[in-house]
């Protein structure tokens, strides 16, 4: 065994010695910072929220500033639904002083509030539910503001008008009408709010709202009649006889009908399946491809094979939407939904006259990699569109005027996605069905009442408070409210009203019972607020007044009246 040398018998010297240390506060290491992943507190915040209306809507929501005239608990309550995911700010207006009665009802008041203005006390108690929302109270009179500073309320991305008086509610409704009816006037929705105990109505007056996402059942373009090139041309290339028993389990259904449609194309002069019995055999052919009686993907096909002869073309709504004279005559002054869809027109004036691709893909049997890689072309597809769309809508601003960043980049790439899930809405205003006009005239000829029908109910208590609210202007009472020996003295003149109103229904100079009994009831509330009824209607005005801020789902159009007497409700437009 060789020998060690004098080296190896010495002993190791220290590794480090004491005096040669550092603090560990001076210590740092090699490695950079581990990024966090977790959301931050804004997100975290609002997570749910976020999952329904996505960050657009939320930039829009927070950017809303809410203007509510009058205070009761069901205003409140409506507030506390818009305080709550983040409005930017909201004002309450209204000249009264906090009763007894007001702090029975409304949740956002304590019997100390009693004697202060109510508008200042309910302000300070929603505050408390997120700090990030203003809040702030103008003790004035609506009706004076109205003239002297009309201005004032059309600041405001929404007004919502609770439990008012008729003329003053009218007032509101005509100054919002005038407002918009200016192309590029300011569009402000008007939410009013109006109940009697267990009986509830809302209605909003819009001139014109665009809905840029319905958020419809589904946005996918899949295109299986007629494949875009990539996708074709991948279905093409599949080899089902060399692929093994896994790899032919897990070929998306979409590529699996895309095949075949083609195959079936090019052996019959270029047409796809028509009869019945042309159809049966796709289907059958489709089952003499399985290499297993239980492949899943082949039975989402055969699931999935009527799309392959539904022929691919621009949902009906949207075409109704094209020919629309907003649409078609565009300026500087059009809102942006506009002007997109005016380029959508021209964009499937060429064909194949489809609308763009989608990029996304419904859920289906298939390995990660093919369903990757079908995904990917679905993408480029989209790209593809997309900046073809952006060619055209550049010539359409440039054309009116406008700078080619009119339109923000996300703004044009969330409706190419979702051309399907867009619309206009056209209102009416307040004044014309309050006056019996239009639509509501209609309805009141065509009615027939069903008690197994809750609509037609419902249709019957909208009537009974519309004739209340005359009353009202008439006697400046609400009816039922002076005292009990009166109230059958004030329902009857409220029958007389109802009379007039509706006209030629009115037999033989009476009314229907159905029309007595909704009187009744709506008198017997006193056109007071019960909390149940407050947070019911608060919550529904709540939903509305997000769908309008966010531009996001098909709001109400333009009434729904709520009977929780009989757990009803029914939505009218009038």
């Amino acid at each position: 065994m060789p020998s060690s040398g004098p080296d190896q018998d010495r002993r190791p010297l220290k590794i480090t010695k004491m005096d040669d240390s550092i603090d560990v506060t001076e210590a740092t290491t090699g490695t950079t910072e581990i990024p966090s992943y977790r959301p931050d507190a804004k997100t975290r915040r609002y997570d749910r929220q976020l999952r329904l209306w996505a960050s657009a809507g939320q930039r829009s929501l927070e950017s809303a500033r809410v203007l509510l005239v009058g205070c009761d608990a069901t205003g409140c309550q409506a507030l506390k639904s818009l305080v709550l995911p983040g409005i930017s700010q909201f004002t309450i207006l209204s000249p009264d002083l906090t009763t007894s009665q007001d702090v029975a009802t409304n949740f956002f008041l304590h019997p100390d509030s009693v004697g202060s203005p109510i508008a200042e006390q309910s302000v300070k108690y929603l505050k408390e539910l997120n700090p990030a929302v203003e809040g702030s109270a103008k003790i004035e009179e609506p009706a004076s503001l109205l003239v002297s500073d009309p201005d004032f309320f059309t600041s405001f991305t929404l007004i919502l008008a609770t439990n008012v008086e008729p003329s003053l509610e009218l007032q509101l409704a005509d100054l919002l009408w005038e407002a918009s009816a200016s192309v590029g006037g300011p569009d402000i929705p008007l939410i009013t709010i109006r109940n009697s105990g267990f009986i509830g109505r809302v209605e909003i007056q819009l001139r014109e709202h665009s809905v840029v996402d319905t958020h419809p059942d589904t946005t996918h373009t899949l295109r299986l009649d007629s494949p875009f090139k990539l996708l074709e041309e991948h279905a093409r290339s599949l080899d089902l006889t060399s692929m093994d028993s896994m790899e032919h389990s897990h070929i998306p259904w979409v590529v699996i009908l895309v095949r075949a449609g083609i195959l079936w194309r090019d052996s019959h002069e270029g047409k796809l399946p028509e009869t019945s019995e042309e159809k049966a055999e796709f289907k059958e052919l489709l089952k003499k491809e399985k290499v297993k009686g239980d492949e899943e993907n082949y039975e989402e096909a055969l699931a999935q094979a009527y799309r392959v002869w539904g022929q691919s073309e621009i949902p009906w709504e949207i075409k109704q939407l094209l020919v629309d004279e907003s649409v078609k005559n565009v300026s500087e002054k059009s809102k942006n939904l506009q002007i997109l869809l005016h380029t959508l027109s021209q964009y499937v004036a060429t064909p194949p006259h489809l609308p763009p691709t989608s990029p996304s893909l419904p859920d289906m049997h298939s390995s990660t990699a093919s369903y990757v890689h079908l995904q990917n072309l679905y993408k480029k597809e989209y790209q593809s569109d997309l900046a073809r769309f952006k060619g055209l809508l550049f010539q359409t601003l440039e054309k009116i005027g406008l700078d080619e960043g009119s339109i923000a980049d996300e703004e044009i790439e969330s409706f190419v996605k979702n051309v399907g899930g867009v619309g206009i809405i056209k209102g009416t205003s307040l004044r014309e069905s309050k006056e019996g006009k239009g639509l509501i005239a209609k309805s009141i000829e065509e009615y027939q009442y069903d008690e197994y029908d809750g609509s037609t109910t419902c249709f019957a208590m909208h009537l009974a408070l519309l004739a209340s609210e005359r009353f009202y202007i008439e006697h400046k009472r609400w009816p039922g409210v002076k005292c009990k020996e009166d109230m059958s003295e004030d329902n009857r003149k409220v029958e007389e009203i109802l009379k007039g109103i509706l006209s030629d229904k009115a037999k033989n100079g009476g009314i229907e019972d159905v029309f007595v009994e909704s009187i009744a009831e709506v008198a017997r509330g006193g056109f007071g607020t019960l909390p149940t009824t407050a947070a019911f209607l608060g919550g529904v005005v709540a939903q509305e007044a997000i769908k309008l801020v966010t531009n996001q789902y098909t709001p109400l159009d333009n009434t729904v009246i709520v009977n929780l007497v009989k757990s009803e409700s029914a939505k009218f437009k009038f």
